[in-house]
């Protein structure tokens, strides 16, 4: 009787664990970080993947559980293959609609899309799971940092402030400015024309966050004519000035 009891068991054990086994896969592809800008018309999106690893059809409900935006010009919405929700739906697909239904071996794509027009870095976090097994779920964190227009962070590994020469110098119109900030820190930086004159704001004491930046500066958008410019930068602990020469 005892080895009955105990094989019974065992057997009610393997069924619970196939009942309750992981088959679909959920994951984030892009970047820990992915890094965009503050334009209100750029969208800056970050994607992740959910496929069924089992042997039969599955449907799939995917829900946002953590939405921590920087600031009210903040927002995020869904998108799952070609359908994408209204920033202020939390669970895909809402209720009333078709499920998500994908097939033995089948994956799709999730694609969060952030626009913001502040400095900051939002944190979303998404749970996905099969819709008659909710308490199997896999879980992951999507960040998505925008600072301003034009500057592009190229590395977080930074020794100390710096302001290095434009390249391409002499340019026409494009060029590229790269600075590093050890710390957290407001940034500006000035263009000035030879008389000292400034003729663009490129940066406007915006709170960065500490790395190593590109700003891609493009004279067309200032009209500016042939001749010698200075730009500068200035932090809470650091200025400098370099000089470039635009041609047309």
């Amino acid at each position: 009787m005892k080895k009955l009891f105990t094989l019974s068991l065992l057997i009610f054990v393997i069924l619970v664990s196939k009942v309750n086994s992981q088959t679909f896969t959920f994951y984030r592809v892009s970047p820990a970080i992915v890094y965009g800008d503050t334009s209100s018309t750029s969208v800056t999106p970050t994607k992740g993947v959910f496929k069924n690893t089992g042997t039969t059809s599955l449907s799939f409900k995917i829900v946002r559980v953590l939405n921590n935006l920087p600031g009210p010009t903040w927002s995020s919405q869904m998108c799952v293959g070609v359908n994408c929700y209204a920033p202020t739906v939390d669970s895909v697909p809402p209720r009333g609609m078709s499920p998500m239904i994908l097939t033995a071996g089948q994956q799709d794509t999730l694609l969060i899309d952030l626009v913001g027009q502040s400095i900051g870095t939002a944190v979303i976090a998404i749970q996905c799971y099969v819709n008659n097994n909710p308490a199997v779920s896999i879980v992951d964190t999507f960040r998505v940092a925008l600072g301003p227009v034009g500057i592009t962070k190229i590395s977080s590994e930074v020794d100390g402030y710096s302001l290095k020469q434009n390249y391409p110098n002499p340019f026409n119109p494009s060029t590229v400015i790269s600075f590093s900030i050890p710390k957290k820190d407001n940034v500006s930086l000035v263009l000035y024309d030879i008389l000292g004159n400034q003729v663009a704001n490129l940066i406007n004491n915006e709170s960065i966050a500490p790395g190593k930046y590109n700003y891609e500066f493009n004279a067309s958008e200032f009209n500016l004519s042939t001749g010698t410019y200075y730009y500068k930068i200035t932090t809470s602990a650091y200025s400098a000035v370099k000089k470039m020469i635009l041609i047309k």
